[in-house]
């Protein structure tokens, strides 16, 4: 596809591979660039990914805000589903975390406050995004944080409900969600606390390769939890507070909304 031109855009490099879906960057006609995402030929007949690829261009279009990757449309061309999002330059948060890059530190409390406000939005759009972590946050040259991958989201029950499945990395799910007992958005809020523990301090508080495994640690997880400050002491107090508040193993004992978050990171 590499210097063909694609429903009227010109495809200029491919960015990434993943098992659903290609990433190109492609120009408009007017030398706008624009990330395009095309599901992948295997999956052509396969009508849970189309049904989930679909449904993840409708919520990037329904979704407005500016720690949220914005998609501008979704269709077929020549046989094939794509979608066009908006183009972040610059990686995502895990791959700054694993490089210990410096201005992630200078700018965590940009890069905190933007991740919680994009996460309230789609909270109070009615939905759970469901995979919240370092590799589903990009981070633009100005370290603005932008979510993506929206595949897992689902609709935000009225109260906590039981879900079928367990979507989501075992490393970042909450407690509730192991323990397979109802759940509602206070699993994102957990995921979060997850992500800003590891981007402030290189470490996850729970670690653990199979649900297995993290649900054994799970089991006392006061005792595997550790300050955030006991890794980097300057880190300020106020900001270890909300996260680990956001890791409150018991649901009730988190914060009731991202809103929340929000607020206290900016007083």
């Amino acid at each position: 596809m590499l210097g063909s031109t694609f429903a009227n855009f010109q495809v200029l490099e491919k960015i990434g591979q993943g098992g659903t879906a290609d990433i190109y960057v492609v120009n408009d006609q007017t030398g706008q660039r624009y990330a395009l995402r095309v599901l992948r030929a295997e999956h052509r007949y396969n009508w849970r990914r189309i049904w989930r690829f679909r449904r993840e261009c409708v919520l990037l279009e329904l979704f407005d805000h500016p720690n949220i990757v914005h998609g501008f449309g979704h269709g077929k061309f020549r046989g094939q589903r794509y979608s066009i999002r908006e183009y972040v330059e610059g990686g995502n948060l895990k791959d700054r975390i694993l490089r210990s890059d410096p201005q992630v530190q200078v700018h965590r409390l940009k890069l905190l406050t933007g991740m919680a406000a994009g996460l309230a939005h789609i909270h109070e759009h009615g939905y759970m995004h469901l995979d919240f972590k370092p590799e589903n946050v990009l981070v633009t040259a100005a370290y603005e944080p932008k979510i993506v991958d929206f595949e897992l989201c689902t609709r935000r029950p009225d109260r906590p409900k039981r879900i079928g499945k367990m979507p989501g990395t075992p490393a970042y799910l909450a407690p509730e969600q192991i323990a397979r007992q109802p759940i509602d958005e206070r699993v994102d809020i957990f995921a979060y606390g997850v992500t800003a523990y590891e981007m402030l301090t290189g470490k996850k508080p729970v670690t653990g390769n199979t649900v297995q495994e993290v649900l054994q640690k799970y089991a006392r997880f006061d005792e595997h939890l550790k300050p955030l400050r006991t890794h980097v002491p300057t880190i300020p107090p106020n900001i270890e507070r909300v996260v680990l508040k956001c890791l409150e193993k018991d649901p009730d004992r988190r914060y009731p909304a991202m809103s929340l978050v929000v607020r206290d990171l900016q007083s």
